[in-house]
This record gives C-alpha cells, sequence and structure tokens, in this order.
C-alpha cells in the first residue's frame, strides 16, 4: 500500500526562473531533540508552546527516523541525501567531501542565499565539511566558559545571529538559512525558571527524575527561543523543524545517544509549515535521507543524481517501506592511522524497521519489537518470533551488502581542541 500527501501541497510549477518567485526557507534544528518530549507529539509537559503553535500550522511527521543517531552523520545524510556509511560520515569528527553535492550548493546554483547559524562543536566547519554551499556559516563561538571550552553556543545567542543575519539579507535575492540549537544536548543545565514539572509527583527513581526534569527545562528554555526567532523572520517563510536524533534518559539502563538504536534515540520529530500546506498530521515512514530532497521539492529544485531520499509531500511512499539504520558509536581519535581504520570499520549495532516490526542486531544479539504495541520497546519477540527475526535480518544482511562503507582516505585532523570538545561531549572514551 502507498501513501501520499500530493494533496497538501501546491508545488510551486508556476514559478520563473527569477530567483524572487521562490519560497524562503527556513531550516530550524534542535540537537538531542525527543520528539516524544515535545508536546505536540504527546508528552504531558507543557514543553512546546511555540513548536505546538508551528505544528498546528503544517503537517507533523510521526514516523521518521535518523539514519545514524550521531549529530554530524545525522545532518550529513540530511544534506547529500545519503546513507552515513556512503559518505564515510559515520561518526563525529568525520565531515562529507568536496565530492559530495549538498543541498545548499543546489540552492546557491538556483541563485538563492544561504546561511547557517551553527551551535554544535561537531557541525564546525573544518570538522562537518557542511558549510559548502553557505554565503554565511556562522559557526565563531571559540569561547571559554566557566574556565573550559564551550561545546556549544547557547539558545538566545543562537536566535539574536540569525535575527542579525535576516535583518542584513539581500533584497534581491530569496534565502535558504539553516539555524541549529544545541541545548537539550548534554551536559543538562537546569533552567529553573523553565521548568515544566510538578515537584510534589511521586518519583520512583530521583535521578532520572532530576535527569529529566534538567532536559526538559533545556527543551523549554530552547522552545522559547525558537518562539523568539519565529516571530522575526518574513513572512510566508516555509519553516522545517527536525531534530538529528533522540536521547536515552536511562531507558534500557542507557543515558545519552550514538551507541543504542532504540526509538528515543531515533526517532525524531519533523514539522513542515508553509502557506501551500495543508495542516495535518501523517505517519508514512520517513528517514533522514528525505529531508534534503523533500527541501528541494518545496523550491522545486530538481534533486542531484545520486540522493536516495524520496520527496515525502510529493512521492508515494509504500507503508511497508524498509528502513535499515545503524549507529558505530563515539568520534574518530586523532591518529591518523586509527582515524582510517575506524572510518572502514563496520557499525555497533543495526537495526530494521518495517511496519510495526523493529528488529535490533548487535553481534549474536537479537531483539524483536513491535513499536505499535510496545513503544517502550520492553517485550523482546525474537524467541517468539524465530522466522521473522530471520526475515529481518537478511534484510539488513543485504541492504549491508549493497551499500559499502566508503573506505576513502580522511584527511582532516583533529586539534587538541577539538579532542577536548569532543570528549567533553561524550564522544570519546
Amino acid at each position: 500500500m502507498y501513501i501520499s500527501l500530493i494533496i497538501y501541497l501546491c508545488v510551486f510549477t508556476q514559478n520563473s526562473g527569477d530567483v524572487n518567485n521562490y519560497p524562503n526557507i527556513l531550516l530550524i534544528s534542535v540537537d538531542t531533540l525527543r520528539a516524544n518530549h515535545l508536546s505536540c507529539y504527546g508528552y504531558e509537559y507543557p514543553t512546546s508552546p511555540n513548536i505546538d503553535k508551528l505544528a498546528e500550522k503544517g503537517i507533523v511527521f510521526d514516523n521518521c527516523i535518523a539514519e545514524v543517531p550521531l549529530t554530524c552523520p545525522s545532518f550529513s545524510s540530511m544534506f547529500t541525501s545519503k546513507f552515513p556509511r556512503t559518505i564515510g560520515v559515520t561518526r563525529n569528527g568525520l565531515g562529507i567531501s568536496e565530492e559530495d553535492i549538498s543541498i545548499t550548493e543546489l540552492f546557491k546554483d538556483k541563485g538563492y542565499f544561504t546561511f547557517c547559524v551553527q551551535s554544535n562543536w561537531t557541525l564546525k566547519a573544518k570538522l562537518s565539511g557542511l558549510k559548502k554551499g553557505f554565503d554565511i556559516y556562522d559557526d565563531d563561538f571559540h569561547v571559554k566558559r566557566w574556565g573550559i571550552f564551550s561545546p556549544e553556543r547557547i539558545a538566545d545567542e543562537v536566535t539574536q545571529k540569525c535575527i542579525d543575519i535576516i535583518k542584513k539579507l539581500p533584497e534581491d535575492k530569496t534565502f535558504f538559512g539553516w539555524v541549529h540549537y544545541s541545548d537539550p544536548h548534554a551536559p543538562y543545565h537546569f533552567r529553573k525558571k523553565y521548568n515544566v514539572h510538578h515537584e510534589e509527583k511521586v518519583r520512583k527513581n530521583e535521578k532520572t527524575y532530576k535527569t529529566v526534569k534538567f532536559y526538559d527545562s533545556e527543551i523549554r528554555f530552547t522552545d522559547e527561543q525558537i518562539g523568539i526567532l519565529l516571530e522575526n523572520i518574513p513572512e510566508n517563510t516555509t519553516i522545517v523543524f527536525v531534530a538529528d536524533h533522540g536521547e536515552s534518559l536511562y531507558e534500557h539502563n542507557y543515558l545519552g545517544h550514538g551507541r543504542k538504536l532504540y526509538q528515543n534515540e531515533v526517532r525524531i520529530p519533523l514539522i513542515i509549515v508553509s502557506p501551500e500546506i495543508k495542516p495535518g498530521r501523517t505517519e508514512i515512514p520517513v528517514r533522514g535521507i528525505d529531508i534534503g530532497p523533500t527541501i528541494l521539492a518545496i523550491a522545486n529544485i530538481q534533486k542531484s543524481k545520486g540522493m536516495l531520499g524520496m520527496d515525502v509531500l510529493n512521492e508515494s511512499i509504500d507503508k511497508e517501506r524498509v528502513r535499515v539504520i545503524e549507529t558505530y558509536g563515539g568520534a574518530v581519535p586523532k591518529i591518523p592511522i586509527l582515524r582510517s581504520l575506524m572510518k572502514k570499520s563496520g557499525p555497533i549495532m543495526q537495526s530494521v524497521i518495517v511496519e510495526d516490526w523493529k528488529l535490533i542486531v548487535k553481534g549474536n544479539q537479537k531483539e524483536l519489537y513491535n513499536i505499535n504495541e510496545d513503544p517502550k520497546e520492553i517485550n523482546n519477540m525474537a524467541k517468539k518470533y524465530p522466522e521473522k527475526v530471520s526475515k529481518m535480518q537478511s534484510i539488513i544482511e543485504k541492504w549491508t551488502k549493497n551499500t559499502p562503507i566508503n573506505n576513502k582516505k580522511d584527511i582532516k585532523k583533529l586539534s587538541n581542541e577539538d579532542l577536548e570538545i569532543l570528549r567533553s561531549m561524550g564522544y570519546l572514551e
């Protein structure tokens, strides 16, 4: 069965070659943001009033997953519409090559003015390679806070930087912008003003409760800044809202992201708002590589040859679509030989999702879940349905064989400062 959202979108097919007839597009992304910790995705606490308002105006995708639950691999797959292993960006500290065409370059070729306000160290131009095609790529947050290097730029500064750029945009060009917020990333800072929890609530686990409370306060703070930003953008700007990955908050005895493939880490929010799009919700199966082609289609720009994702607003998508994802864990070390070896090494865990069924494979360990009936992935049904496990594992094996890892030599070097930052963010042991 195929599902299509064509009824929701009136593509800009009437546009002439004049870039001024094309829509302004702003990609707003938030680091480490679990979909199920947003009110518009069913969360019981009011973490996201401004994002909720955005959701009411656009299409909310309930079934979107990241390719790899790490920041640079995830965004690299979105911008190139290729799998992280295909472009050799499987860990933080590895970046896309000059050969890999990004959607930003296509916007630039179309005559768009392009800008980015960055906030995460792993996305700095020298590490990620994602600067390609941007007229402005503001990643200048090389500062120390409290005597140590800061791995991120705080949300209020991100918002102000973006507003400053928007105020100075050339009047004769349409823009494609990307603004990235990082505040929900660990270490979580408790923002008392933005606490959304009731202290009197009975708590089973004090450590988990405190962690969740801190994490949610960071989301609420970021949401407020997104609201301020939305008040300062041109009218009729198309908004694409997304996250790079989620976060495990002690579920499955794990805090963080990047080393497991449960839904808390891989399910991400995706909301698209445009004057031409009718508001609604959909459960069509979407994945990270779809983000780029979908954004291009909004501007009536053809995706580049080799881009693998689908335009989820216009193409018919099979509800039984197979989605194989994986993770490699951590970041790459400084020593060139080790970096090269790690770049060539395989994943530490893989997973495949087909409709309601999800298989996670780590070596000889198999976990099978019905994520519709068991969204918290507690009841492992691998022993109950061995034939389903075998069938789904064969899908992973076939995909792995047909999707080789990019073994091209990595030439980027990590400085001592880069290593210190990556370590502080939990990407190096």
